[in-house]
């Protein structure tokens, strides 16, 4: 019985519209909550921000790129931006889309059509003021560094190094 409502669960919580839309993961997604708050009231986001762009770029990033459903959210905080602070909602949307590039092409299809028909100019310089080679990227786990002096050695550290070889000593000796 117990599996049974746990596979039910599941099934609801996967097919559930919150879990499906959105380009970050699930963890690194804005939540429901701030997103119902900013769909409600987008001029609360420029109360929080006090004119710092950056904050206002951020914002947008995450929110789109959370829920790209908030498009017209977006027209809302952009009719009632100053001209300042438009270009960094163009940068936002951007790097929403961006974020939604490999993951939800038909999100960044909406996302270039909106700042299109949005038709504002200080929206579309900040879009393209972005450039495309920044794309975010995912953090990458790089190789473990190769410890100098260690047992094993070889490409693979497969070959046992040599246990008699002399321990490097440090040319200075630390003060005392």
């Amino acid at each position: 019985m117990a599996r049974f409502v746990l596979a039910f669960v599941f099934a609801v919580v996967g097919v559930s519209p919150a879990a499906a839309s959105g380009c970050l993961p699930l963890l690194l997604r804005t939540p429901s909550l701030e997103l119902r708050l900013f769909a409600d009231d987008p001029d609360h986001l420029l109360k929080y921000a006090k004119n710092d762009r950056s904050k206002i770029e951020q914002k947008v990033t995450e929110y789109l790129a959370s829920d790209p459903d908030l498009l017209p959210a977006i027209k809302k905080l952009v009719q009632l931006a100053p001209d300042s602070n438009r270009a960094a909602i163009g940068r936002g949307l951007a790097r929403a889309a961006q974020h939604c590039g490999p993951v939800d092409p038909k999100a960044v299809q909406s996302i270039i059509a909106f700042t299109r028909n949005l038709q504002d100019s200080s929206v579309s310089a900040g879009y393209g003021s972005v450039d495309s080679d920044t794309a975010p990227q995912l953090p990458v786990q790089s190789a473990p560094a190769n410890q100098p002096n260690s047992l094993f050695t070889g490409e693979w550290n497969t070959d046992l190094a040599d246990p008699f070889a002399p321990i490097p000593v440090p040319l200075e000796t630390p003060p005392r």
